[in-house]
């Protein structure tokens, strides 16, 4: 009789416990998910931008870029125009193009015309608080004249002891194009087996917390100056990209950079190449166009050169990796100097439409 009480008297509090816990399990909440994780964040519109280059001097505008923006304009929402250049003295050195802009509006795509530091301007525009306060209005004001959608911040090659001055820069910039309801990106090096004077200025946290966007720019592994070698080769991408992420605090804060040319190298000293023009090279070089596993990237070799670049099969495998992790966009370097092709990929794989 003792041990039935005994075991009734147990049985009440264990149930009272299970009471209790189940009660305070539906008054807690799960635990935050930790940055970039699903849930954290609302993605915005898909972005696919083309970035545009002026066609060289003393050409009229409808060469360079300006055929690629019309054929592809529906498989984009955007182009980056590479128009603006920030001087020493705060001002903003134009090479825009009324045609391109009209037509783009017509084309139904968003603008965001690149500004970029012209040659020894740096310390300045980044390092003196009243030019830096200058340039930040004055791309303000640009913005806003020319009904710019955004702008995007290229400021290239930075030494690493800019970083701080950089964050200040898109500190300062960021509210008032928020303000002004513009969308504000900025262009960043890769940070995974990049070298830190190139990489080292680029803080993605700090810019992230300034900035709409990071856009980054993974290409250029191999480059004019170094030896040949693939564009952007898959492992080297898909980490730069993971990395971005994480940093950012997720995919809703990351482009993606895709190029679409390639390097003919003599020892090392490369020349851009366009996809059409390396194929008709190797052409008429006799060259079979021959295909690297390990990067997933075409190249060939004629005479004591090298080449490497970008084609429909390469730009398919980055867009693979690219879907996986989907970002807030993709931009392509540059307008002009792709293989056609790879617009029907990007329709199929990484569409403007979520």
């Amino acid at each position: 009789m003792r041990l039935t009480v005994r075991y009734k008297v147990l049985a009440l509090i264990m149930l009272l416990v299970f009471a209790f816990a189940a009660l305070a399990g539906g008054c807690t909440t799960k635990p935050a998910p930790k940055p970039g994780a699903p849930g954290k964040f609302a993605m915005p519109p898909r972005m696919v931008i083309g970035y545009y280059e002026n066609p060289w001097p003393g050409t009229p505008d409808k060469t360079g870029s300006f055929p690629s923006m019309k054929t592809f304009a529906k498989s984009m929402t955007a182009v980056g125009p590479f128009w603006y250049r920030a001087k020493q003295d705060g001002e903003l050195e134009a090479r825009d193009s009324q045609l391109v802009l009209d037509t783009a509006r017509q084309l139904g795509l968003k603008l965001f015309p690149l500004v970029t530091n012209k040659t020894g301007s740096t310390d300045s525009i980044l390092g003196d608080p009243a030019i830096r306060t200058k340039v930040t209005d004055n791309i303000v004001k640009l913005a806003k004249e020319k009904q710019y959608e955004g702008i995007n911040i290229d400021f290239e090659l930075l030494p690493p002891k800019h970083k701080d001055n950089l964050t200040a820069f898109m500190a300062e910039l960021y509210p008032k194009m928020k303000a002004a309801n513009k969308t504000l990106i900025i262009s960043v090096f890769p940070q995974v087996d990049v070298a830190e004077d190139v990489s080292g200025a680029y803080d993605y946290p700090q810019l992230a917390q300034n900035a709409d966007f990071l856009q980054i720019m993974t290409y250029d592994h191999h480059w004019e100056t170094s030896e040949a070698g693939p564009i952007a080769p898959i492992d080297w991408y898909e980490k730069n990209i993971q990395y971005a992420i994480d940093k950012c605090g997720g995919p809703h804060k990351v482009i993606v950079g895709i190029g679409g040319y390639g390097y003919d190298w003599v020892d090392k000293k490369g020349e851009t190449i366009k996809y059409a023009d390396a194929i008709v090279l190797a052409d008429k070089k006799g060259a079979k166009i021959m295909w690297d596993d390990q990067s997933q990237s075409p190249h060939f070799k004629y005479d004591d050169h090298e080449v490497w670049f970008e084609n429909d099969k390469s730009t398919s495998v980055k867009l693979d990796v690219i879907a996986k992790y989907n970002p807030a966009g993709i931009a392509v370097w540059r307008l002009g100097q792709e293989q056609p092709e790879i617009w029907k990929l990007i329709d199929q794989k990484f569409p403007k439409q979520q």
